[in-house]
């Protein structure tokens, strides 16, 4: 039996993301872990650009900001780290961020409201890549607003249906629950596995 290097799919909200790890044993693909992650510690604000940074001085809102990115980056690093560990995951998958980056300046983000509504969204996300790529993972994104199980249907030969099934299989191994969040986070997990998954 021949295991392949594991990929963690996840699919990020805010404070929390779920993250789906497959792999493929001798080129058939396999569940390995599913597993909701917390990103920050309770207590902290979870949309501090969009809520409580608005309404601060600057320099409180800076301090405010710069906690809750230590503690995301913290969470972050000890969810990745773990799946490494314990399921020798090699790719993350998630969904690409709306911008490639924010401004280094807090003040330019709150003063654009398209950037402060993006920027609690690519602080969990970001930090869970970041996280991966510092672990020597590679790090691989989807566009926004795609359906994963599309990508996947395309990188396997397949057709969706053939996907959504092998992804409830995966549920009734997994267990309850098997949310769309699940899916979609298996789903993003096989298009990477795809091409490699033997016909």
């Amino acid at each position: 039996m021949r295991v392949a290097e594991a990929v963690i799919g996840a699919s990020d909200h805010y404070a929390r993301a779920e993250l789906v790890t497959l792999a493929l044993e001798d080129g058939v693909p396999v569940f390995l872990d599913r597993r909701r992650v917390e990103l920050i510690d309770k207590g902290l604000p979870t949309a501090p650009y969009h809520h409580e940074a608005l309404e601060l001085n600057i320099g409180a809102a800076i301090d405010l900001v710069n906690r809750v990115k230590r503690s995301v980056t913290r969470h972050a690093n000890a969810a990745i780290s773990t799946l490494v560990a314990t399921c020798r995951a090699r790719v993350l998958i998630l969904p690409a961020s709306p911008y490639d980056s924010l401004p280094d300046s807090l003040e330019e983000v709150l003063r654009s409201r398209p950037l402060t509504h993006a920027a609690d969204g690519m602080l969990y996300r970001e930090s869970l890549a970041e996280a991966a790529a510092e672990l020597g993972m590679e790090v691989r994104r989807y566009p926004r607003k795609t359906d994963p199980t599309v990508l996947a249907a395309e990188a396997m030969g397949v057709d969706a249906a053939a996907v959504a099934s092998l992804i409830a299989r995966f549920g009734r191994e997994a267990g309850t629950p098997w949310r769309r969040d699940h899916k979609l986070a298996a789903a993003a997990g096989l298009s990477v596995l795809g091409p490699r998954i033997r016909r």
